[in-house]
Protein backbone atom coordinates (compact mmCIF):
# COMPACT_ATOMS: atom_id res chain seq x y z
CA UNK A 1 0.00 0.00 0.00
CA UNK A 2 1.23 3.50 -0.82
CA UNK A 3 -0.08 6.91 0.17
CA UNK A 4 -0.62 9.47 -2.59
CA UNK A 5 -0.27 13.14 -1.69
CA UNK A 6 -1.50 15.67 -4.23
CA UNK A 7 -0.17 19.22 -4.46
CA UNK A 8 -3.25 20.30 -2.49
CA UNK A 9 -2.41 17.78 0.24
CA UNK A 10 1.20 18.97 0.40
CA UNK A 11 0.15 22.61 0.68
CA UNK A 12 -2.12 21.69 3.60
CA UNK A 13 0.68 19.85 5.42
CA UNK A 14 3.95 21.68 4.81
CA UNK A 15 5.34 24.62 6.73
CA UNK A 16 8.79 26.11 6.90
CA UNK A 17 9.83 24.77 10.34
CA UNK A 18 9.07 21.24 9.09
CA UNK A 19 11.01 21.84 5.87
CA UNK A 20 14.00 23.21 7.79
CA UNK A 21 13.96 20.17 10.10
CA UNK A 22 13.86 17.83 7.10
CA UNK A 23 16.66 19.57 5.20
CA UNK A 24 18.82 19.75 8.32
CA UNK A 25 18.40 15.99 8.73
CA UNK A 26 19.33 15.44 5.08
CA UNK A 27 22.47 17.57 5.32
CA UNK A 28 23.54 15.92 8.58
CA UNK A 29 23.06 12.51 7.00
CA UNK A 30 25.35 13.43 4.11
CA UNK A 31 27.85 14.97 6.53
CA UNK A 32 27.91 11.76 8.58
CA UNK A 33 28.43 9.65 5.49
CA UNK A 34 25.29 7.60 6.12
CA UNK A 35 23.17 9.19 3.39
CA UNK A 36 23.89 9.22 -0.32
CA UNK A 37 22.90 11.67 -3.03
CA UNK A 38 22.93 11.04 -6.78
CA UNK A 39 23.11 14.26 -8.84
CA UNK A 40 20.46 15.24 -11.34
CA UNK A 41 20.46 13.60 -14.76
CA UNK A 42 18.79 15.37 -17.68
CA UNK A 43 17.27 13.68 -20.72
CA UNK A 44 16.33 15.79 -23.75
CA UNK A 45 14.15 13.91 -26.23
CA UNK A 46 13.98 14.76 -29.91
CA UNK A 47 10.76 16.69 -30.45
CA UNK A 48 9.08 18.71 -33.14
CA UNK A 49 10.96 21.79 -34.25
CA UNK A 50 10.51 24.59 -31.75
CA UNK A 51 9.33 22.35 -28.88
CA UNK A 52 11.77 21.84 -26.01
CA UNK A 53 11.11 19.26 -23.28
CA UNK A 54 13.22 17.38 -20.75
CA UNK A 55 13.05 14.64 -18.16
CA UNK A 56 15.14 15.24 -15.03
CA UNK A 57 15.76 12.61 -12.35
CA UNK A 58 17.66 12.74 -9.02
CA UNK A 59 17.79 10.26 -6.14
CA UNK A 60 19.00 9.88 -2.56
CA UNK A 61 18.92 7.86 0.64
CA UNK A 62 18.33 9.27 4.13
CA UNK A 63 18.65 6.21 6.42
CA UNK A 64 17.90 8.27 9.53
CA UNK A 65 14.33 8.60 8.20
CA UNK A 66 14.18 5.05 6.79
CA UNK A 67 13.86 6.74 3.43
CA UNK A 68 15.17 6.38 -0.08
CA UNK A 69 13.66 7.73 -3.21
CA UNK A 70 13.81 9.87 -6.28
CA UNK A 71 12.41 13.07 -7.64
CA UNK A 72 11.50 13.16 -11.30
CA UNK A 73 10.12 16.04 -13.29
CA UNK A 74 9.30 16.86 -16.85
CA UNK A 75 9.69 20.31 -18.33
CA UNK A 76 8.06 21.77 -21.40
CA UNK A 77 6.37 24.85 -22.81
CA UNK A 78 3.62 24.64 -20.17
CA UNK A 79 6.08 24.50 -17.26
CA UNK A 80 7.24 21.62 -15.09
CA UNK A 81 5.56 18.65 -13.38
CA UNK A 82 7.24 17.29 -10.23
CA UNK A 83 6.81 14.04 -8.28
CA UNK A 84 8.72 12.23 -5.52
CA UNK A 85 8.62 8.43 -5.22
CA UNK A 86 9.51 7.43 -1.67
CA UNK A 87 10.52 3.92 -0.58
CA UNK A 88 11.31 2.49 2.84
CA UNK A 89 15.08 2.07 3.08
CA UNK A 90 14.65 -0.91 5.44
CA UNK A 91 12.36 -2.97 3.21
CA UNK A 92 12.38 -1.47 -0.29
CA UNK A 93 8.59 -1.03 -0.18
CA UNK A 94 7.01 1.90 -1.96
CA UNK A 95 5.71 4.16 0.80
CA UNK A 96 4.34 7.13 -1.08
CA UNK A 97 3.95 9.21 -4.22
CA UNK A 98 4.14 12.91 -3.45
CA UNK A 99 3.40 15.90 -5.66
CA UNK A 100 6.60 17.91 -5.44
CA UNK A 101 6.13 21.42 -6.80
CA UNK A 102 5.21 22.97 -3.44
CA UNK A 103 7.53 20.52 -1.67
CA UNK A 104 10.38 21.73 -3.91
CA UNK A 105 9.72 25.39 -3.19
CA UNK A 106 9.85 24.75 0.54
CA UNK A 107 12.91 22.47 0.54
CA UNK A 108 14.86 24.94 -1.65
CA UNK A 109 14.00 27.77 0.71
CA UNK A 110 14.78 25.61 3.73
CA UNK A 111 18.29 24.85 2.43
CA UNK A 112 18.96 28.59 2.30
CA UNK A 113 17.48 28.98 5.78
CA UNK A 114 19.70 26.26 7.25
CA UNK A 115 22.85 27.64 5.63
CA UNK A 116 22.01 31.22 6.62
CA UNK A 117 21.54 30.18 10.25
CA UNK A 118 25.03 28.67 10.44
CA UNK A 119 26.89 31.14 8.17
CA UNK A 120 25.36 34.59 8.62
CA UNK A 121 26.29 36.87 11.48
CA UNK A 122 23.84 36.34 14.38
CA UNK A 123 23.21 40.08 14.55
CA UNK A 124 22.06 40.28 10.91
CA UNK A 125 19.07 42.61 10.51
CA UNK A 126 18.61 43.23 6.78
CA UNK A 127 17.95 40.82 3.91
CA UNK A 128 18.29 41.55 0.18
CA UNK A 129 16.39 39.29 -2.22
CA UNK A 130 17.19 39.44 -5.92
CA UNK A 131 14.21 37.87 -7.63
CA UNK A 132 10.53 38.01 -6.67
CA UNK A 133 9.01 34.80 -8.07
CA UNK A 134 7.46 31.95 -6.13
CA UNK A 135 10.83 30.57 -5.10
CA UNK A 136 11.86 34.00 -3.79
CA UNK A 137 8.89 33.98 -1.42
CA UNK A 138 9.91 30.69 0.22
CA UNK A 139 13.57 31.75 0.27
CA UNK A 140 12.54 34.83 2.24
CA UNK A 141 10.24 32.88 4.54
CA UNK A 142 13.08 30.45 5.32
CA UNK A 143 15.51 33.23 6.23
CA UNK A 144 12.89 34.94 8.40
CA UNK A 145 12.22 31.62 10.14
CA UNK A 146 15.90 30.90 10.74
CA UNK A 147 16.88 34.50 11.55
CA UNK A 148 14.03 36.10 13.52
CA UNK A 149 16.12 39.23 14.05
CA UNK A 150 15.62 40.31 10.41
CA UNK A 151 13.83 43.64 10.35
CA UNK A 152 13.63 44.53 6.65
CA UNK A 153 13.66 42.82 3.26
CA UNK A 154 14.88 44.69 0.18
CA UNK A 155 13.44 43.13 -2.99
CA UNK A 156 14.50 43.63 -6.59
CA UNK A 157 13.01 42.04 -9.67
CA UNK A 158 13.08 42.79 -13.37
CA UNK A 159 9.28 42.94 -13.26
CA UNK A 160 8.13 45.86 -11.05
CA UNK A 161 4.63 44.32 -10.91
CA UNK A 162 5.95 41.06 -9.48
CA UNK A 163 8.10 42.92 -6.96
CA UNK A 164 5.12 45.03 -5.90
CA UNK A 165 3.05 41.91 -5.09
CA UNK A 166 5.86 40.34 -3.06
CA UNK A 167 4.61 41.34 0.42
CA UNK A 168 1.11 40.01 -0.27
CA UNK A 169 2.45 36.68 -1.57
CA UNK A 170 4.86 36.39 1.38
CA UNK A 171 1.96 36.82 3.82
CA UNK A 172 -0.17 34.31 1.90
CA UNK A 173 2.53 31.66 2.28
CA UNK A 174 4.01 32.56 5.66
CA UNK A 175 1.13 34.17 7.51
CA UNK A 176 0.77 37.62 9.11
CA UNK A 177 4.08 37.41 10.99
CA UNK A 178 6.05 37.01 7.76
CA UNK A 179 4.00 39.71 6.06
CA UNK A 180 4.63 42.13 8.92
CA UNK A 181 8.34 42.54 8.14
CA UNK A 182 9.21 45.77 6.34
CA UNK A 183 9.47 45.15 2.58
CA UNK A 184 11.33 47.74 0.52
CA UNK A 185 11.31 47.63 -3.28
CA UNK A 186 14.64 48.44 -4.93
CA UNK A 187 14.98 49.76 -8.48
CA UNK A 188 18.39 48.14 -9.00
CA UNK A 189 20.00 45.02 -7.48
CA UNK A 190 22.89 47.14 -6.22
CA UNK A 191 20.47 49.26 -4.20
CA UNK A 192 18.93 46.14 -2.66
CA UNK A 193 22.33 44.72 -1.65
CA UNK A 194 23.79 47.98 -0.33
CA UNK A 195 23.64 47.92 3.48
CA UNK A 196 22.15 44.42 3.66
CA UNK A 197 23.64 41.80 5.99
CA UNK A 198 22.34 38.85 3.94
CA UNK A 199 21.74 38.62 0.19
CA UNK A 200 19.91 35.88 -1.70
CA UNK A 201 19.96 35.57 -5.49
CA UNK A 202 17.04 33.47 -6.71
CA UNK A 203 16.58 34.27 -10.38
CA UNK A 204 16.48 32.59 -13.78
CA UNK A 205 18.94 35.16 -15.10
CA UNK A 206 21.35 34.17 -17.84
CA UNK A 207 23.89 36.72 -16.64
CA UNK A 208 24.99 37.75 -13.12
CA UNK A 209 22.67 40.00 -11.13
CA UNK A 210 24.91 40.20 -8.03
CA UNK A 211 28.39 41.70 -8.24
CA UNK A 212 31.32 41.28 -5.88
CA UNK A 213 31.94 45.02 -5.84
CA UNK A 214 28.70 45.48 -3.90
CA UNK A 215 29.60 43.14 -1.04
CA UNK A 216 30.65 44.50 2.34
CA UNK A 217 32.67 42.80 5.05
CA UNK A 218 30.61 40.35 7.10
CA UNK A 219 27.90 39.68 4.52
CA UNK A 220 26.42 36.27 3.86
CA UNK A 221 25.35 35.49 0.28
CA UNK A 222 23.28 32.64 -1.15
CA UNK A 223 23.06 31.73 -4.82
CA UNK A 224 19.96 29.54 -5.20
CA UNK A 225 18.54 30.19 -8.65
CA UNK A 226 21.03 28.44 -10.93
CA UNK A 227 21.54 24.71 -11.41
CA UNK A 228 23.16 24.74 -14.84
CA UNK A 229 26.88 24.87 -15.60
CA UNK A 230 26.65 27.37 -18.45
CA UNK A 231 24.93 30.26 -16.65
CA UNK A 232 25.57 32.30 -13.50
CA UNK A 233 23.66 34.79 -11.36
CA UNK A 234 26.64 35.76 -9.13
CA UNK A 235 29.72 37.18 -10.83
CA UNK A 236 33.28 35.90 -10.56
CA UNK A 237 34.30 38.80 -8.31
CA UNK A 238 31.61 37.85 -5.76
CA UNK A 239 32.87 34.27 -5.60
CA UNK A 240 36.46 35.51 -5.27
CA UNK A 241 35.35 37.86 -2.48
CA UNK A 242 34.03 34.98 -0.35
CA UNK A 243 36.23 33.79 2.50
CA UNK A 244 34.11 30.67 3.02
CA UNK A 245 32.40 28.87 0.10
CA UNK A 246 29.79 26.27 1.06
CA UNK A 247 27.81 23.90 -1.18
CA UNK A 248 24.92 21.53 -0.59
CA UNK A 249 26.72 18.60 -2.27
CA UNK A 250 30.18 18.82 -3.81
CA UNK A 251 29.72 16.37 -6.70
CA UNK A 252 26.49 18.09 -7.63
CA UNK A 253 28.08 21.55 -7.42
CA UNK A 254 30.92 20.54 -9.74
CA UNK A 255 28.30 19.65 -12.35
CA UNK A 256 25.73 22.42 -11.89
CA UNK A 257 27.01 25.40 -9.90
CA UNK A 258 27.51 27.81 -12.77
CA UNK A 259 28.61 30.59 -10.40
CA UNK A 260 31.48 28.45 -9.07
CA UNK A 261 32.31 26.81 -12.40
CA UNK A 262 32.85 30.20 -14.06
CA UNK A 263 34.97 31.41 -11.14
CA UNK A 264 37.08 28.24 -11.26
CA UNK A 265 37.60 28.66 -15.00
CA UNK A 266 38.75 32.24 -14.33
CA UNK A 267 41.19 30.95 -11.66
CA UNK A 268 39.36 33.04 -9.04
CA UNK A 269 38.21 29.98 -7.10
CA UNK A 270 39.54 26.51 -6.44
CA UNK A 271 37.28 23.56 -5.72
CA UNK A 272 39.48 22.61 -2.78
CA UNK A 273 38.02 25.67 -1.03
CA UNK A 274 34.46 24.36 -1.14
CA UNK A 275 32.98 22.70 1.93
CA UNK A 276 29.69 20.84 2.18
CA UNK A 277 27.08 22.26 4.55
CA UNK A 278 26.79 18.83 6.18
CA UNK A 279 30.39 19.07 7.38
CA UNK A 280 29.60 22.34 9.16
CA UNK A 281 26.44 20.96 10.74
CA UNK A 282 28.39 17.93 11.96
CA UNK A 283 31.14 20.13 13.44
CA UNK A 284 33.83 18.91 11.03
CA UNK A 285 34.33 22.42 9.62
CA UNK A 286 34.01 25.72 11.52
CA UNK A 287 32.21 27.69 8.80
CA UNK A 288 32.39 31.41 9.58
CA UNK A 289 35.20 32.19 12.02
CA UNK A 290 34.96 35.99 12.22
CA UNK A 291 32.34 38.70 11.89
CA UNK A 292 34.22 40.31 9.00
CA UNK A 293 34.27 37.28 6.71
CA UNK A 294 32.12 37.10 3.59
CA UNK A 295 30.40 33.72 3.35
CA UNK A 296 28.78 32.18 0.26
CA UNK A 297 26.34 29.27 0.03
CA UNK A 298 25.72 27.76 -3.39
CA UNK A 299 22.48 25.79 -3.48
CA UNK A 300 21.66 23.65 -6.51
CA UNK A 301 18.85 21.72 -4.81
CA UNK A 302 19.57 18.05 -4.18
CA UNK A 303 17.49 14.90 -3.92
CA UNK A 304 18.42 14.35 -0.26
CA UNK A 305 16.30 17.40 0.57
CA UNK A 306 13.32 16.10 -1.41
CA UNK A 307 13.50 12.62 0.09
CA UNK A 308 13.76 13.90 3.67
CA UNK A 309 10.86 16.32 3.34
CA UNK A 310 8.70 13.76 1.52
CA UNK A 311 9.31 11.29 4.38
CA UNK A 312 8.29 13.82 7.03
CA UNK A 313 5.23 14.87 5.03
CA UNK A 314 4.15 11.23 4.76
CA UNK A 315 4.60 10.83 8.52
CA UNK A 316 2.33 13.81 9.05
CA UNK A 317 -0.16 12.64 6.41
CA UNK A 318 -0.45 9.24 8.09
CA UNK A 319 -1.04 10.83 11.48
CA UNK A 320 -3.72 13.15 10.07
CA UNK A 321 -5.15 10.68 7.53
CA UNK A 322 -4.44 13.02 4.61
CA UNK A 323 -4.15 11.75 1.05
CA UNK A 324 -5.28 8.54 -0.63
CA UNK A 325 -4.03 5.03 0.12
CA UNK A 326 -3.81 2.72 -2.90
CA UNK A 327 -2.37 -0.65 -3.82
CA UNK A 328 -0.10 -0.62 -6.85
CA UNK A 329 0.63 -4.33 -6.67
CA UNK A 330 -0.97 -7.22 -8.52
Amino acid sequence: MARLLSETDVRALVDMPLAIEAVTTAFRSLGAGTGRNIPRERLFPQNEAGVSTSLQVMSATVPELDAMGLKAYGTGPAGASFVVLLFRASTGELRGVVGADWLGRFRTGAATGVATKVLARPDSRSLAVLGAGGQAVTQTLAVLTSMPGIRDVRVWNRSPERAASFRRRLEEVGGPTAGAVAVVLADHPRHAVAGADIAVAITSAGAPVLEGAWLADGMHVTGAGINRANVAEIDVAAVARADVVVVDHLDNARREAGDLIRAAEAHAFDWSQAVEIGAILRGAHPGRTSSSQVTLFESQGIASEDVALAAMLLDLAEARQVGSVVSLGS
